[in-house]
């Protein structure tokens, strides 16, 4: 049995993305904390998805945890490994970087702005410091005084600085945008945190938000002619990655394009 877990599951698209793989049934289970405890102690099942509220939650149940997963500080694929060991990783972070490939974002020698300091923050961080990042601005509701951090990455120095969306007008330089929040999302669809034209350098856009296909932000980078992408792509493209935990097989990706359209018809 694989499925999805997570406190509340009404609006996910996981189970219509991973049985278009035909390769297995996928089941929606949401759990309050009480039910995840015994759920995974029990281990009756195969494979699973982790969601909101419980990436961090499930890392002790884990027998390991790849160094990726580690080092995000956050598991949302678990699989059994040929020992039958139950082992978490982390998939949103491919899911992120194979999007943006799609969408032609690239993020190497480029200051980047982050919109949110919560959990999908801290994979898409790890995922630009990778990726060769100049430079990574966080934006955040949560403080009043800029904090600064130095990341090593790729054997480089990196800078990254926390500040508070009143304080973006001071980084106009941004070259590349990415929404973390649910700002936007359906049922609340209208809001943006900026407005693009206050970054004219900027040359990718991505939106982790699904529904709506296009947010406010990415209307404005669709007529403003930026390259830009959103959740669902990297929804579909972390599924895929973890099919390949839960099959053993390879080569799932290559299904990403036909779903994802499959998919926006239904946005």
């Amino acid at each position: 049995m694989f499925g999805l877990i997570g406190a509340k599951l009404g609006h996910s698209y996981s189970k219509i993305i991973h049985e278009k793989l035909k390769a297995y049934s996928y089941e929606l289970i949401p759990l309050t904390v009480e039910e995840l405890d015994r759920f995974l102690k029990e281990r009756k099942f195969d494979g699973l998805n982790v969601t909101i509220p419980y990436k961090e939650t499930v890392i002790p149940y884990c027998d390991y945890v790849s160094p990726l997963a580690q080092e995000i500080g956050a598991v949302n694929t678990l699989y059994f490994d040929p020992e039958g060991r139950l082992c978490g990783t982390n998939t949103d972070y491919i899911g992120f970087l194979q999007a943006a490939a799609m969408a032609h974002i690239t993020f190497e020698g480029k200051k980047i702005l982050i919109l949110g300091d919560g959990g999908t923050c801290k994979t898409i961080l790890k995922a630009v410091l990778d990726s060769g990042a100049k430079e990574v601005i966080i934006g955040s509701r949560k403080i009043s005084a800029d904090k600064k951090d130095t990341f090593i990455a790729r054997g480089q120095a990196i800078s990254c600085t926390t500040t508070n969306y009143e304080n973006l007008s001071l980084h106009r330089d941004v070259e590349i945008v990415i929404n973390t929040t649910p700002i936007g999302m359906f049922p609340n669809v209208g809001g943006s945190l900026i407005d693009l034209r206050d970054f004219p350098l900027c040359s990718g856009v991505f939106d982790v938000v699904y529904n709506p296909y296009y947010t406010t932000l990415l209307k404005q980078a669709k007529d403003l002619g930026i390259p830009h992408a959103n959740g669902l792509s990297m929804l579909v493209a972390q599924a895929t990655e973890a099919a390949k935990y839960f099959t053993g097989q390879d080569g799932w990706s290559t299904k990403n394009e036909q779903i994802i359209e499959e998919l926006r018809a239904s946005l």
